[in-house]
């Protein structure tokens, strides 16, 4: 059973067998991971605002997740935020002590993370979440184990459903030099965001095929991009050949990933750069999991490692296999 009337917009409470499936989820996922020589790490559910408000902010304004950290001011005048993501803070509480760690270092972690959002249909502002990170050395190349990985637990924990799961992969800011060669930047992303045809064409044959085709026939036409989606398209192989089953399809759209801001579209996650990746159930709007690389979060907090990760919705997951969209 799931209660949702008279609570606040975006929160649920879950009695009997629908605790117990969320529970006994997490509880899969995590034997998996423990199996797979990832350590849990417990991280607190309040830290302070300020540390994220520089992290998780686009340029001089405040923009994305920042705008979606639930804070408020404690009785001793702190100003103090609601964990929103568990990327982050594990970022902030490893990045000192990284260097006295033997390298690669597994992690995992699971709970409940409160973010503002938007009201949407499938849209929560709080939800059960289960994830992971690979911490290597700066030059590490670990996204392929990470990736295969996501799709392992995805596929564990549906395989009861009927349908199956969409893998959309893609490279962070990768159209950056396609919309900054456009007479008007704003609106040839926009044109991208939108999916928007005509609008792309106007720009370029490249722009037309990424809204399209989810990526330009012509690699180059990305310029210094061009050889990291070359190597994208060899994740997609590498990954087709690990998965079991016919239930998984596999594309790359680049457009998936864009938004005018420089941001990931659609997302809260501002500091992937490089692979980025959602995974959908087929015919659902909202993704259940999503992760990526983020080296670029460690290295602004002082720390030169690799870094890669996901994060699992739980709710999602199970609100999918009620659908009988996986």
């Amino acid at each position: 059973m799931r209660i949702q009337s008279g609570l606040p917009v975006g929160v649920n409470a879950a009695f009997f067998d629908e605790a117990r499936r969320i529970r006994a989820l997490e509880a899969l996922l995590s034997t998996r991971l423990i199996e797979g020589g990832f350590h849990e790490v417990l991280l607190p559910i309040l830290d302070y605002y300020q540390p994220y408000e520089n992290l998780l902010t686009s340029g001089a304004t405040e923009s994305g997740a920042a705008e979606q950290l639930y804070r408020f001011i404690d009785r001793d005048g702190q100003l103090l935020a609601l964990r929103h993501d568990f990327t982050p803070m594990l970022a902030r509480l490893v990045a000192p002590r990284i260097s006295q760690w033997q390298l690669p270092v597994r992690l995992f972690y699971r709970g409940d993370v409160v973010r503002f959002q938007e009201p949407r249909p499938g849209r929560l502002r709080e939800s059960a979440q289960l994830g992971a990170e690979i911490l290597d050395a700066p030059e590490a190349s670990n996204e392929q184990e990470v990736l295969e990985l996501f799709v392992d637990l995805l596929q564990r924990s549906t395989r009861s459903g009927t349908g199956g799961l969409q893998i959309v992969l893609g490279l962070a800011n990768a159209l950056e030099p396609l919309i900054a060669a456009a007479p008007d930047a704003a609106a040839a992303a926009q044109a991208v965001v939108r999916r928007d045809r005509t609008a792309a064409a106007a720009v370029s044959r490249a722009l037309l095929e990424v809204v399209r085709d989810g990526a330009p026939s012509d690699f180059a036409a990305l310029g210094h991009r061009a050889g990291e989606l070359e190597g994208l398209f060899e994740i997609k192989e590498r990954l087709l050949q690990s998965v079991s089953g016919d239930d998984v399809q596999v594309s790359v759209d680049l457009a998936e990933f864009e938004a005018s801001s420089g941001t990931i579209q659609g997302s809260e996650h501002l500091y992937y750069q490089g692979l980025v990746f959602r995974a959908y159930r087929r015919g659902s709007a909202q993704p259940v999991g999503n992760g990526g690389r983020y080296d670029g979060l460690f290295k602004a907090l002082g720390a030169e490692v690799s870094a890669a990760g996901f994060s699992i919705g739980l709710d999602q997951l199970l609100a999918a296999q009620d659908t009988g969209g996986i």
